[in-house]
């Protein structure tokens, strides 16, 4: 069964593929604009609201990219261990094993407004370096 993708879903699926320089953090490669072939990929997966909308937790990677690190989790790992320096990796390590951390804790109005705003900053950011 799927995981509902919520609008907290959406706006975070945004804000790393943004931050990301809409660029597959494995292979590299670059989107003009936001496209399905871009994911938003999380470490530990979308059931764990504790780190459901963690950026630590995600990063942009192409659809095949996604496809083979979901194959080869060991490639996962150091995909992941690559990306995030030791402090941000603790922090999700924390998050994730906060198993009482429910979605009413972490799907919040104000959590949704911080989110917005991160999105608005990073695509700011993105237009402002690829003019």
């Amino acid at each position: 069964m799927a995981i509902k993708r919520t609008e907290w879903d959406k706006v975070f699926s945004d804000y790393i593929r943004y931050r990301d320089k809409l660029t597959c953090q494995r292979c590299g490669k670059k989107y003009p604009t936001l496209a399905r072939g871009l994911h938003c990929s999380h470490f530990y997966g979308r059931s764990s609201w504790a780190t459901r909308i963690e950026p630590n937790n995600a990063m942009a990677l192409c659809f095949g990219c996604h496809q083979h690190v979901g194959a080869f989790p060991l490639e996962h790992i150091d995909l992941w261990e690559s990306r995030f320096d030791e402090s941000e990796k603790e922090k999700v390590r924390y998050l994730h094993n906060k198993t009482l951390i429910k979605k009413r804790d972490v799907a919040t109005n104000a959590n949704l407004k911080l989110l917005k705003l991160m999105l608005k900053k990073a695509k700011e950011d993105y237009d402002e370096n690829n003019i």
